[in-house]
């Protein structure tokens, strides 16, 4: 090594330079030779909206039309496995897991649809002036579909969570002949009141009206059952109780009120916004179909 002459280091350094000097061509050539090979592609790229783009959105539209079907099964298999928690009345950490497991899914289901309309927006064919109101109409009633879905999975926790959870005892638990029937009846109608007040929080207009329905019928039972414990001689106390007692027998036609009410709600919310769902959806296809009706009276495959 130390023998090596100036000239041969000359040498050794002129071969080493040539060798880098040969990459970096080689790679400025490569690098030439792709931007040649994408701007001749994009040149030779037909220009225009395609009929395989028209065929490319309408596969489009009937994948998000089919994956609304999915929401109904998904929110009855959450609904049985949170409710069967919270009945067992497991620990507040399996009840978060049993919830954030099973909501994940459908939240997971609500992206891919998201995800799916953005990417038909993106469509050069949405843009058209013939699809794009079409197009508008049925993205505006397929978002709301989704909207809604989201907030079905929010009522259903906080009804689980309150009427399945505190106030669940007030119809099973309690003894109704048991001397301390009242007290207990307080204790578990605090609660319950507290969870249902609790349970209004994010819900929707129809899902606080049924709250505040259960609210006031429980209420009204604890209020009577506080004069019974208020009583200060065993006469008034045994009127109080009685008077309760008579009002409790009308409890249960009180609470199917409600629940009726509040089904029809939802049932009349969510038959409106599947007609017009399903409305823009048959729109969108006529028109996408129209549209491929001229490619092929053309015989052409674009503009």
């Amino acid at each position: 090594m130390g023998d090596q002459t100036l000239d041969e280091t000359n040498k050794d350094s002129g071969r080493s330079n040539s060798r880098r000097t040969g990459i970096i061509v080689v790679v400025v050539v490569l690098a030439l030779a792709a931007g040649g090979f994408g701007a001749w592609f994009a040149f030779l790229r037909p220009t225009g909206v395609q009929r395989a783009d028209v065929e490319r959105l309408d596969k489009q539209r009937g994948i998000v039309d089919r994956s609304m079907n999915l929401y109904d099964p998904l929110l009855e298999e959450f609904t049985a496995r949170y409710t069967n928690v919270v009945a067992e009345e497991e620990g507040d950490q399996e009840k978060e897991q049993v919830f954030t497991r099973e909501s994940d899914v459908i939240k997971r289901e609500s992206a891919a649809n998201t995800g799916r309309l953005d990417a038909m927006a993106a469509s050069p064919v949405a843009q058209e002036p013939e699809i794009a109101e079409a197009f508008r109409r049925f993205k505006d009633q397929y978002v709301a579909v989704i909207a809604y879905n989201d907030q079905r999975l929010i009522n259903t926790a906080n009804i689980t969570r309150s009427v399945g959870g505190p106030c669940a005892p007030l119809h099973r638990d309690l003894n109704v002949s048991g001397g301390d029937y009242a007290q207990a009846y307080v204790q578990t109608a605090d609660s319950c009141l507290l969870a249902l007040a609790g349970a209004k929080d994010k819900a929707d207009a129809d899902t606080v009206q049924l709250l505040q329905g259960i609210e006031g019928i429980v209420k009204g039972q604890r209020d009577k059952q506080q004069e019974v414990l208020d009583a200060t001689d065993d006469l008034g106390r045994l009127a109080k109780s009685t008077t309760a007692g008579v009002a409790l027998l009308d409890i249960n036609d009180a609470l199917n009120k409600v629940r009726t009410t509040y089904e029809d709600a939802v049932k009349a919310s969510s038959t409106k916004l599947v007609d017009d769902a399903n409305a823009a959806n048959a729109e969108l296809e006529r028109v996408l179909k129209s549209r491929l009706d001229q490619f092929k009276a053309s015989g052409q495959e674009g503009k």
